[in-house]
């Protein structure tokens, strides 16, 4: 069980953590643009090359609620992380 929840936490920490890692700064300042436009409107942002590489990193759309959603999850994760880090190490 603890093996299976470290494997989905792993895979998404490495699929939305690079993402707000790079975020770009300019688009920073957007989210209280974002909060008062339509949730439902498509935003495409550019992805940041994997390390190590020198292509792309592509392109990638959804709606600004996803993104959202997206940006939540990835500081949940953040947050449980740096919660079991500092926990009591007697376990």
């Amino acid at each position: 069980m603890r093996v299976s929840a470290f494997v989905i936490v792993s895979c998404l920490a490495v699929g939305v953590l690079p993402g707000v890692a790079f975020a770009d700064p300019a688009q920073a300042g957007d989210t209280t643009q974002a909060s008062n436009s339509n949730l439902d409107e498509i935003v495409c942002k550019n992805l940041p090359a994997p390390t190590g590489s020198r292509l792309g990193g592509g392109r990638e759309c959804h709606t600004q609620r996803d993104w959202d959603n997206r940006m939540k999850e990835a500081q949940r994760v953040l947050q449980e992380k740096q919660a079991l880090r500092s926990g009591p190490t007697g376990n």
